[in-house]
């Protein structure tokens, strides 16, 4: 059963971490950009490194409740990744 609920709560931070970036490659690969996939080799290992990074300052910081910061930093990153890849799109669009 613990094993079950590790692998549950696995998905569940790869789906809420990476979700974001690929809807929005997935909007600008359907609205014609055959290469919309390609800055996610990028975004996707970066956006893992800065959330294990958060949540391990977090932890040597001493700061109580570390899943909820280790959820918190995941839930922003995954959006401030989300930003970016659709600033990088609206940018170029206009290029």
């Amino acid at each position: 059963m613990r094993l079950v609920l590790i692998i549950l709560a696995t998905l569940v931070f790869i789906v809420v971490q990476w979700g974001p970036v690929l809807y929005v490659a997935r909007r600008q690969w359907l609205r014609g950009d055959p290469y919309s996939f390609r800055q996610l080799r990028f975004m996707m290992p970066a956006q893992l490194l800065a959330t294990v990074s958060l949540a391990f300052t977090a932890d040597l910081l001493g700061m109580r409740n570390p899943a909820a910061l280790f959820a918190g930093a995941a839930i922003v990153v995954s959006a401030a990744g989300a930003g970016a890849l659709a600033l990088y799109y609206r940018i170029k669009r206009r290029k």
